[in-house]
């Protein structure tokens, strides 16, 4: 089970605890679960007293976890694809508190779903992730971190406050990945833009990083030529020389704003 998926089983026992640990469960809260795989995490979920929402995309274990809890009052079983399934608290768990999210995610998976989350963070107050060692990084990148800070990094500095708070080697799943993974929390931060305003911050950042070796200015003022030059000089004065990979978060979405809420041109 798990091959078609991608999915690697948290088996160490040490390591399950320290993750239990840091998601901070208080009796009777709400967790998503996303991949719970064979329930290694699920059971002690449950017996810190979660209700306990799982998502699980393999059939097989799906079945097997329906088999084990499907007769407890907290425990619901999705299964499906997490990047298909509704987010909101009353989909999840029949009330409108915010809840809980811990993952065990395919690495194939970190990418897009971070991305879905992120739009969807007004549902949930903390989610804990572990994903590959690589990606958790980039997760929690600055400008001084070089190549590692990219498009990722901004979108989660803009939307949450991360932490990456331990490796996890190899040997703790089963079977082992070739590489390192590691727990990142991640804390939502109020949105600062309306949520079309936000997906498009994302594509702007995307396409940033798509020439991250370009002056930021040069590539700004053939993009968004259509904007006021006081607009224009406005950006290019934020940004000087530099490229998109030495602005923070916050400065990435000043210079956004300031092309996108400046007002047209006049005639």
């Amino acid at each position: 089970m798990g091959k078609r998926w991608g999915q690697h089983f948290l088996r160490d026992a040490a390591v399950l605890e320290r993750l239990l640990a840091a998601a901070q469960v208080v009796p009777g809260e709400s967790v998503l679960e996303i991949g719970p795989g064979e329930g290694a995490l699920t059971g002690r979920l449950l017996a810190a007293g979660a209700r306990v929402t799982a998502v699980e995309i393999d059939p097989a274990l799906a079945a097997a976890l329906r088999a084990r809890w499907g007769g407890e009052e907290a425990f619901r079983l999705i299964a499906g694809d997490i990047l298909h399934t509704a987010l909101a608290p009353q989909a999840l768990f029949g009330a409108e508190t915010r809840y809980a999210i811990v993952a065990n995610l395919p690495y194939y998976l970190s990418t897009p779903l971070l991305f879905r989350l992120l739009a969807a963070r007004g549902a949930f107050n903390r989610l804990l992730l572990m994903v590959q060692w690589e990606i958790a990084r980039r997760l929690v990148a600055t400008p001084a971190q070089g190549k590692e800070y990219g498009a990722l990094s901004i979108a989660a500095g803009h939307a949450f406050e991360t932490a990456l708070l331990f490796p996890v080697p190899p040997g703790a799943f089963r079977p082992p990945p070739k590489v390192e993974s590691a727990v990142v929390r991640l804390v939502p931060r109020a949105p600062l833009l309306a949520p079309a305003a936000e997906l498009a911050f994302l594509e702007h950042v995307k396409w940033l990083f798509t020439g991250r070796r370009k002056l930021m200015a040069t590539a700004l003022r053939r993009r968004y030529a259509s904007c006021s030059a006081h607009a224009l000089d406005a950006a290019g004065a934020l940004v000087g020389m530099r490229r998109a990979e030495a602005l923070t978060p916050e400065e990435h979405l000043h210079v956004f704003r300031l092309l996108t809420e400046a007002p047209p041109p006049g005639p």
